[in-house]
C-alpha cells in the first residue's frame, strides 16, 4: 500500500493534515467527555487513575500483563479513496487519526487518552492531538523517504525492541512530567 502512487506527493500530506486533524478533534473530544468524569472526583483521585492505569498498560508493554485494548482491526478498504487523490487520503488520515480505523502497536495512546480525559487542559488536550497526529505522520514520511525496497520495515524488525524500550521511556518521562504539572495545578 505504501509503495503505491497515492503515497507520493501531496495526497500523502493530505493524509497528514488529516493525521493531525483527526489526532486533535479526538483529544478535544476526550476533554470534553472527561469533563463530565473530572466535576465529582477530586484531583488526587483523578491523577491516582492517570497513574494506576498506565502502570498497568506499562506492565502490559512488559508482558507482564497480557490482555487485548479495542481497536478496530480493520484494513484500508478501496472505497476510501472514492473522493479522490486528496479528499481520500485526507479522509483515510482523519479516520486512523482519531483512531477509529486502526491497529494500534501499543497501548501507549489508551494512557494518553486518560490522561487528556482526566488532567489535561484545553491547550494540553490540543496538542497531545497534534502530537499524536505528527508522530504517526512522521512515521509515514519516514518510511517513504527511507528507501523502495522495505529497508525501514527490516530496520524495524532488527531494532523493534530498542525501539520499543526508548519509547516506553520516553512517555514515561513525558506522562511523570504532566502529572506533576496536573498535581500543582489542581492544588
Amino acid at each position: 500500500m505504501l509503495g503505491s502512487p497515492v503515497w507520493r506527493g501531496a495526497p500523502t500530506y493530505a493524509f497528514c493534515a488529516g493525521l493531525l486533524a483527526g489526532g486533535t478533534a479526538m483529544c478535544l473530544l476526550l476533554l470534553v467527555l472527561g469533563s463530565l468524569l473530572r466535576a465529582p472526583l477530586p484531583g488526587w483521585v483523578r491523577v491516582a487513575i492517570v497513574a494506576g492505569w498506565y502502570l498497568v498498560l506499562l506492565a502490559r508493554e512488559l508482558g507482564v500483563l497480557r490482555f487485548r485494548l479495542p481497536e478496530n482491526r480493520r484494513l484500508v478498504p478501496e472505497t476510501v479513496f472514492r473522493l479522490g487523490r486528496f479528499i481520500g487520503p485526507f479522509q483515510f488520515g482523519l479516520e486512523m487519526g482519531t483512531g477509529a480505523r486502526t491497529y494500534l502497536p501499543t497501548g501507549l495512546p489508551y494512557a494518553l487518552a486518560v490522561t487528556v480525559a482526566l488532567v489535561a487542559s484545553p491547550v494540553a488536550a490540543a496538542v497531545a492531538g497534534l502530537g499524536f497526529g505528527l508522530g504517526r505522520s512522521l512515521m509515514l514520511l519516514a518510511n517513504l523517504g527511507y528507501d523502495r525496497e522495505g529497508g525501514w520495515d527490516v530496520q524495524w524488525q532488527t531494532y523493534h525492541r530498542q525501539i520499543t524500550a526508548a519509547l516506553i521511556v520516553a512517555f514515561t518521562a513525558t506522562l511523570a512530567v504532566a502529572v506533576l504539572i496536573a498535581v500543582n495545578w489542581i492544588r
